[in-house]
């Protein structure tokens, strides 16, 4: 590493740390000798770096000094051409035009050999495709600056238009959407706005009394606390319904983009108290700790004791006779239709959806020996099911329509369930219970979390 390098790399290190640094951590870091680490600071003071310390206190460097020419190495001008070629081919005007000006700037201020880089760039950009918008995120961007309120007319998923007026405080760049996340006084908390569903955006001129800073972190801890996966986030409490006091709590163990989904809305259903334990595809999951759960290495689960129950269906049965004050199971004598309709779904149901999902059309022999028949035949026979009760087994809403309830949701979202009357029909019934839209909270949440978990 020539001198030059190591007098960068320094500076970034500094850079990095708002509070003093020792040299033995300075030089451990950039695996240079203590003896170095000291000349090299001389040097950058020397050069007009204002560094504040001394051996055996720290260092910091104070704001405001560059070092001119800038040296990037060739992966870092990689880096920041792709970057600035995807702001440049995106929708919003403003910011297109800021990208390609910086990477002009870039390109002027290193030296020839590496200029090459930038202009010859081996990284490309396809044309981004975005949902359209209506709504100017340049002025968006202003307000946000200027701590604006902002009147906003928004459609929401079910195609209903409210007026609202937010603080906005920052805007997401995903792949095909761009999101506002503002304060919003209509609801009286955070909420998160998809641009391509606002139909009109006024900037006010009245400002929010908070400063933005503060309110990105309210925002930021509104979302899940990062010990969730600890285990120590336990269902919400619910106001108007007393849990059933258990001598045994419930851990629960998931992740919210898998069919734990369907356990958790159970949970909420009885209003048992649990605790919640979310696993990582591929490394939590497929722990020492976890297989002794569920050797599969799949969720979702659930511990009750000394009790552990796999498999969404099983959970949800087992919940409903586990806590029958939540009525979520027949009678004994009634349980015909209530077992038929979930092992249904967990059976024929979703073996059918998915082997047409993978594009596997069944020959006659291969429906005998699968025993779930065609995925045409399995959707006229939960319609059938469907056209003359408003619930799957009769008059009640029980555990079966948790599950069932939970993979016509998902098919009708996901396009791979016909869009028939009785499937509409019935999802709208159940999809707006208080337990299912807490469920739904959660999981909007943790997505959250992790799309701007790295912002």
């Amino acid at each position: 590493m020539s001198s030059a390098e190591r007098l960068f790399d320094l500076l970034q290190a500094l850079r990095r740390r708002r509070r003093p640094v020792t040299a033995a951590q300075l030089a451990a870091e950039l695996g240079v000798s203590q003896r170095t680490l000291y000349r090299d600071i001389n040097r950058l003071k020397a050069v007009g770096a204002d560094v504040e310390g001394e051996p055996g206190i720290g260092y910091v460097l104070k704001p405001g000094f560059l070092l001119p020419p800038l040296m990037l190495s060739e992966e870092e001008i990689e880096a920041v051409t792709l970057g600035l070629n995807w702001v440049r081919k995106g929708q919003d005007q403003g910011l297109s035009a800021a990208a390609g000006e910086a990477l002009s700037k870039v390109a002027s201020v290193l030296p020839a050999e590496l200029r090459l880089r930038v202009d010859d760039s081996p990284l490309m950009v396809s044309n981004p495709w975005f949902k359209a918008s209506a709504s100017d995120p340049g002025s968006l961007r202003r307000a946000i600056r200027a701590g604006q309120k902002v009147r906003l007319f928004y459609r929401d998923r079910k195609g209903q238009t409210t007026e609202r007026i937010v603080w906005p405080i920052a805007i997401g760049y995903e792949d095909a959407k761009r999101t506002l996340i503002a304060w919003c006084e209509l609801r009286q908390d955070f909420r998160q706005f998809r641009l391509d569903r606002t139909q009109s955006i006024d900037c006010l001129e009245a400002r929010y009394p908070n400063r933005r800073s503060e309110l990105y972190r309210q925002w930021q801890a509104s979302l899940l606390p990062e010990n969730v996966t600890s285990g120590v986030d336990t269902g919400p409490v619910h106001k108007g319904k007393e849990r059933i006091n258990m001598s045994s709590p419930i851990t629960f163990y998931t992740n919210p983009m898998s069919r734990g989904a369907i356990a958790h809305w159970m949970l909420e259903e009885v209003a048992a108290p649990y605790q919640t334990e979310i696993l990582d595809y591929g490394t939590t999951m497929k722990s020492e700790q976890y297989l002794a759960i569920n050797p599969m290495g799949k969720v979702p689960a659930i511990q009750h004791g000394d009790v552990i129950v796999t498999e969404a269906p099983a959970i949800c049965t087992y919940l409903a006779d586990t806590f029958p004050d939540a009525g979520l199971a027949p009678p004994q004598d009634q349980r015909g239709n209530y077992y038929r309709w979930l092992f249904f779904a967990a059976g024929p149901l979703e073996q059918a959806v998915t082997l047409q999902s993978l594009g596997h059309q069944l020959s006659e022999q291969e429906q005998m020996r699968f025993g779930c028949g065609t995925l045409a035949t399995v959707l006229d026979t939960l319609a059938g099911a469907l056209r003359t009760r408003p619930y799957i087994t009769g008059s009640q809403f029980t555990a079966a329509d948790v599950y069932v309830g939970s993979h016509i949701g998902w098919g009708l979202q996901f396009g791979t369930i016909d869009s028939r009357p009785e499937f509409i029909d019935y999802w709208n019934r159940i999809k707006d219970r208080p337990a299912h839209l807490r469920v739904d909270q959660f999981i909007n949440k943790y997505a959250a979390q992790q799309t701007w978990a790295e912002s």
